[in-house]
């Protein structure tokens, strides 16, 4: 019944050119509810898009049709089934994977359109090579827009392109780009990669070029130790309460979270009070900051938690990582001259296993 579905799709589509999903679009930027209709999964138009011949369509048409997939699937959101994990579900997207090769057929009269594009569904599907293969054309374009320019930033960062990344995020900036925006984005979504903060760390943390074969990979953190080596600050409320923590060794045995690696870019994937944190994984080194603004607890002071982790692999037991976490409070309206009301650092081990992986 689907094969039937889509064949008589693809046949109604023939007829009606590229203009159904100019149509379906102008639905959805007016609200239409007809336009949602069409963002359900047998919608005539998302079968005669999947459905779509790029031997038969015009070459309108295919670029109407992935330029319509890409958008239908911003909004529809991320889908995960229930028998994938995350990387599954993200780098088999049917429709992303359709606007790929539907973009494939496009010439070089739409060649900027078409590898912008191209670039952007690479970087959603978390796909390393399609990410070099587009990223090599969007980023020789002069003149880049906002919109390649942010794509350039992400990849980039993902490709272990350092300076790329840093002179991409600088363009970015200097066009008016709020990379503050990042980090929200980051806030609401899990798997979402902090770029603002990536960035940071890549200042911070200089990084190398990338030692070895990049690769997708998922890992999973646990069997704790951390220790509190040092205490400091200006606020001295706060200080106070942070010395009354434990100096010893906390065993955490029954404490685990996610680590999202994509190519040279790592993401901390954990809800609840830690926030989000980004930065590079690379020759045995695990470099990560983020921050969380807060609006002030029972003292009201409200301010800014920041977190940075530096962790190192064993070089006898590739599963063992030790290194430092450093927790450093500001609050608003203290005088900067004055350092951070807060900053604690501790000693960290624990282990970190692949469990999953993609080359």
């Amino acid at each position: 019944m689907r094969a039937a579905l889509l064949a008589f799709a693809a046949l109604s589509l023939v007829a009606q050119d590229e203009r159904i999903f100019a149509e379906s679009m102008a639905r959805l930027e007016r609200e239409d509810p007809a336009g949602k209709k069409d963002l359900e999964d047998a919608s005539p138009i998302r079968l005669a898009a999947l459905a779509l011949n790029p031997a038969k369509a015009t070459e309108q048409a295919r670029f109407a049709a992935a330029s319509w997939l890409w958008a239908t699937n911003l909004i529809r959101g991320f889908r995960h089934g229930k028998e994938q994990t995350y990387l599954q579900a993200a780098r088999t997207q049917a429709d992303l994977l359709k606007a790929w090769t539907l973009l494939e057929t496009v010439g070089a009269g739409q060649a900027r359109a078409r590898d912008g594009l191209r670039l952007e569904l690479a970087w959603r599907l978390l796909d390393l090579d399609r990410m070099r293969t587009a990223y090599a054309a969007v980023s020789a374009q002069p003149s880049p827009n906002m919109r390649e320019l942010a794509h350039c930033f992400f990849v980039a960062a993902h490709l272990g392109d350092w300076a790329g990344m840093k002179k991409h995020g600088q363009a970015l900036v200097a066009q008016g780009g709020k990379l503050e925006g990042l980090h929200a984005a980051a806030e609401n979504t899990l798997t979402m990669f902090d770029y603002e903060s990536l960035l940071k760390a890549v200042e911070t943390g200089h990084p190398g070029a990338p030692a070895g074969p990049l690769s997708v990979q998922s890992h999973r953190i646990s069997k704790w130790r951390v220790r509190v080596t040092g205490i400091s600050g200006s606020h001295k409320a706060i200080v106070k309460e942070a010395e009354s923590w434990s100096k010893d060794w906390v065993d955490r045995p029954d404490s685990t979270v996610d680590l999202l690696q994509v190519g040279a870019a790592a993401h901390w994937i954990e809800s609840g009070t830690q926030p989000p944190v980004s930065g590079f994984l690379n020759a045995g080194r695990l470099y990560l900051v983020g921050y969380r603004d807060t609006q002030g607890g029972p003292t009201g002071d409200a301010g800014r938690q920041e977190q940075m982790w530096d962790m190192h692999q064993d070089a006898q037991n590739p599963n063992r990582w030790r290194g430092t976490n450093a927790l450093t409070a500001r609050v608003v309206g203290a005088d900067p001259k004055t350092g951070p009301a807060l900053l604690v650092t501790f000693e960290v081990e624990w282990d970190m296993r692949s469990t999953e992986t993609y080359r």
